[in-house]
């Protein structure tokens, strides 16, 4: 497969280059030339090939009950485990609704060019069933369990391919390091929400998550002070955020500036299909208003890193996503002209702020072209 596009973002920098050619045999991109080929499959000469996006952070279950949230008066209320209103909705689901929930969400992201999620299973028994679904409708999944009634560590471990806490706070601390064995142990990562709300850090979310459990991922971080984001930098710990979440449980907004001035790698997720719409970009274009509310200079090449490349520094995972030779072809191609792009004077801002998915016109993975 031959393909010819207007624009290219390549590499792991992000370089925009303009009218190359990009050659894909058995999934891998062979080759990519400046200029267009007279051979190619497809010419897109007002396309942009983007690395494709990733959503961060997902609990995909509960787009079965969408505002679920909109009856209770608080994040606790609504989906702490294991008396939270969110639980009680997911035991009512049968394996028929599970795989229908998560084909919808799963088509829905692909079209809008994200071809990877990490997604925090509640429930143990559907994470073999939820990576079958993702594989057949085209993307990747990294699904993290949890340790759930008669369902140890050890048997979530042994499907899953690590664990995703609703919190360190439910755990003794014997319990965070036998987890931090196991999954050392097996190589497999580990995540847990921290700071999410004032109360969970101020009983010590932040403490349990780095000193006892270890762990990869930080979801949210929305109340931690400076000395705790030196520390996850200093720890090379990779922090998930997802403002629109934050914003609509009233919790407040993440640092964001602040983690990117500490030098900590910075991923976008959307959180809870239920209550969010699982859309990156809408995800990313608030994450660079938060950011313009600090500073007029706002990375808009940063900000895309979060949903795209910076993947690839969290450690175990095997995610690829930049664009370059000999790797595992996962790119989108944008409707450049439509965005804008030959007029821009900050291309990186407006795929931020004016991509979408009506904006994406091809997905390429692997050797699936859609």
């Amino acid at each position: 497969m031959l393909i010819n596009v207007g624009y290219a973002l390549i590499g792991l920098d992000l370089e925009l280059v303009q009218e190359v050619n990009i050659e894909v045999i058995n999934g891998v991109i062979t080759h990519i030339g400046r200029g267009f080929a007279s051979n190619a499959d497809i010419t897109l000469r007002t396309g942009i090939a983007v690395p494709a996006l990733v959503n961060a952070h997902l609990h995909i279950l509960d787009y079965a009950f969408p505002e679920y949230d909109a009856s209770v008066k608080s994040l606790e209320e609504a989906v702490s485990e294991p008396h939270g209103l969110k639980h009680g909705l997911l035991a009512t689901l049968s394996t028929d609704d599970i795989a229908q929930v998560c084909r919808k969400v799963f088509l829905k992201m692909l079209k809008a060019g994200v071809t990877t999620a990490i997604i925090f299973s509640e429930i143990p028994q559907a994470i073999d069933l939820i990576r079958a679904v993702s594989a057949e409708s085209g993307g990747s999944t990294v699904v993290l369990g949890r340790p759930r009634g008669d369902i140890g560590v050890e048997k979530v471990l042994s499907v899953a391919d690590g664990l995703g806490l609703d919190s360190p706070l439910r755990y003794s601390k014997e319990e965070l390091l036998r987890m931090r064995r196991y999954c050392r142990a097996s190589g497999k990562i580990i995540a847990t929400h921290v700071a999410e709300t004032k109360s969970a850090h101020e009983r010590g979310d932040f403490e349990l998550a780095v000193n006892y459990l270890d762990a990869d991922i930080i979801v949210h971080g929305v109340y931690l002070t400076e000395t705790e984001i030196e520390t996850v930098a200093r720890m090379g710990k990779t922090i998930v955020v997802c403002p629109r979440s934050n914003m609509r449980f009233g919790v407040g907004l993440p640092p964001i500036a602040e983690f990117l001035s500490h030098g900590v790698n910075v991923l976008v997720g959307t959180d809870n299909a239920g209550v969010v719409e699982p859309d990156v970009w809408r995800e990313l274009e608030l994450v660079y208003d938060i950011l313009r509310l600090r500073s007029l200079n706002v990375d808009a090449k940063g900000v895309l890193k979060m949903a795209t490349v910076n993947i690839e520094k969290v450690q175990g995972l095997g995610v690829g996503s930049a664009i370059g030779e000999g790797r595992r072809a996962n790119f989108i191609i944008l409707d450049a002209e439509d965005m804008g792009v030959s007029r821009s004077r900050n291309v990186y801002a407006t795929i931020v702020r004016r991509g979408g998915g009506s904006k994406v016109l091809k997905v390429v993975k692997g050797a699936n072209l859609w």
